[in-house]
Order: structure tokens, then sequence, then C-alpha cells
């Protein structure tokens, strides 16, 4: 029985594997002007560097790439991740050996961040960062633009915190005008409901996941309502774009086919590349110094024991 499952393991990982190998020629093929415009018109008129039409955008260990790619070396850097959660993701970032590695989150999860020691982690408002101007070298996160209802004020602080030419990497989605974009098992749906009549939605289902994941995000006011183009113009004014990539969402495509009366009510309120855009992903450079200074409150720090 152990060596019948070894063998089912292997060839799952062979078949994995042949379909990764895959990924740079389907992604060349998606990011000729003639498919992407054939699959998503709107994407004519949009600013970026490079499309998916396929997955989600989270690809950790290609983001990890690029950066180095882009920024160099991690391991003479003194690293901030943002909205690290239980530090799931860390691993990578950990792997480089970053002369400093500190980690924030909104939530405290002490317990968790234990367990990824050396590496500094507190709790604390992303819009309000208590670090000194010019502490970091590379500012990252994965999932946190599209939970802070402010992200002007995330960006300006951000740059504040960030070393003159020195490097940013986001990525997050879903944005929340597209399928499924407030954390939830549905597609649409909160659009249609107030902010109550959402909360009361969901409470009905009674989805666990939907309950420890979307339902929090909406009682804590954590969905940002910003758009693709949105965060463009936020992150032009405070940063030097090095490459943007967009990410359309397949079940909104899905849904556009298989929906055309509902999609039509849609497009009355909502444009179409609102709907389809499911996530952004990006890589910054730090501006020139500029006359800002903020001091930090001394209470926004708690640091885990």
């Amino acid at each position: 029985m152990r060596q019948r499952l070894k063998r089912v393991l292997k060839r799952n990982e062979a078949i994995v594997g042949a379909v990764r190998a895959t990924y740079p020629a389907l992604r060349w093929v998606s990011n000729r002007r003639a498919v992407y415009t054939r699959v998503a018109p709107y994407l004519a008129n949009m600013e970026f560097d490079e499309v998916r039409l396929i997955g989600r955008g989270n690809e950790p260990e290609a983001h990890l790439r690029r950066t180095r790619e882009t920024f160099g070396a991690i391991d003479e850097a003194d690293v901030l991740v943002l909205g690290a959660g239980r530090g799931d993701e860390l691993t990578l970032w950990e792997q480089q050996q970053p002369r400093s590695l500190t980690a924030v989150d909104y939530f405290s999860h002490a317990e968790a961040w234990r367990a990824h020691a050396p590496s500094r982690f507190a709790r604390m408002d992303v819009r309000a960062l208590a670090f000194a101007d010019q502490s970091f070298d590379l500012v990252a996160s994965t999932a946190l633009f599209e939970h802070v209802d402010r992200a002007e004020g995330l960006a300006r602080e951000v740059a504040r915190v960030t070393r003159p030419g020195g490097a940013v990497f986001a990525n997050f989605g879903p944005l929340y005008y597209t399928y499924g974009g407030a954390y939830y098992d549905g597609a649409y749906e909160h659009l249609w409901m107030s902010d109550a009549e959402f909360e009361r939605y969901l409470v009905a289902r009674n989805v666990p996941s939907e309950l420890e994941d979307g339902l929090v995000w909406l009682r804590n006011g954590m969905f940002s309502r910003l758009r693709y183009e949105d965060y463009l113009a936020i992150f032009k004014r405070h940063f030097d774009l090095e490459h943007v990539v967009l990410a359309v969402s397949e079940q909104a495509l899905r849904h556009k086919r298989t929906h055309p009366d509902e999609w039509r009510a849609l497009l009355r309120d909502h444009a179409e590349q609102d709907l389809l855009t499911f996530s952004m992903t990006i890589w910054m450079r730090s501006k020139p110094v500029v006359a800002w200074r903020r001091d930090a409150p001394s209470d926004a720090l708690e640091v885990a024991a």
C-alpha cells in the first residue's frame, strides 16, 4: 500500500511539474495584445506591463525571484513585511537571510510569531508605522492593500520608511468590485447589498471560511473600495513604478458568459474593468527624499515577547 501511494505521489509530482513547465509559454501567449484584448477588450485601455489571464496572481516564489532580479541580493537588506498575519509567507524571506527581517500585522498572532524567531514581529496599524524615516531597504506586502481603507496613508508611510532607491513590492487581491471580491464563496452579491445586508447574508449562510474571513474584514471595516486605476494613481504619487502585473478573474469572465442579463445589470453601475480585474502585483522604487516627517506615536508598537 505504501509503495503504491509513493508511486501515485511521484506521478502526481511529475504531472504538476509538467504543467508548471508550460507556464512561461502560456504567459507569453496571454501577453500578446491580440490575445488579451480578445479575452478582455477593456485591457486595451489599461496600464500594465504584464497581464495574467489564468491563475490568481499570488505566486510567492516567482515574486521573490523577480524581486531579487530587479533589486539585487536581499542578504544585505533590512526587510519589512507588512500584513504578515501568522507568518505563513515569511519562510521565503527568511531563507534569503536578510540583514534584518521585521514583520507587522494589525492583529496580534504572538504564539505563531514566536516560531519565526529571530525575525522581529509587532502589532501595528500600517497607516502609522512606528519606525524612523528611511529604516528599510525593502518593504513587501501580500494581500494587504485590499484591506486598507486609506491606502494613500499606507503608501505615504511605506515611502517614508523606505530608503532612497529602496524596493517596494505589493501583491494584493481580490479587488472589491470583482467576482467574490468581499472574500466569500459567491459572485457579485456584495455589490447588490448594503454592508448591513451583506453581513446578514454571510451570517445566514454560516460558511465557516466566510465567517472567519469575509465577515471579519467586513465587521472591522477592512475592505478597500478602491479600483485598479485608483491604486495605480496612488503608487505613482509616492514611487517610481518598475513592473506592474494585472490579473483578470477567470471566474468573472465565466460569470459574464453564463449570466448575460445580470452582467448587463451590473454594467449599469460598474465599469467592466472593475468587475473583471482580480488583482495587481507591483514592484516599485522609492522616490528621492522629500520634505516630510512624522513622529510615530510611542504606543503604536506592541512587540511580541
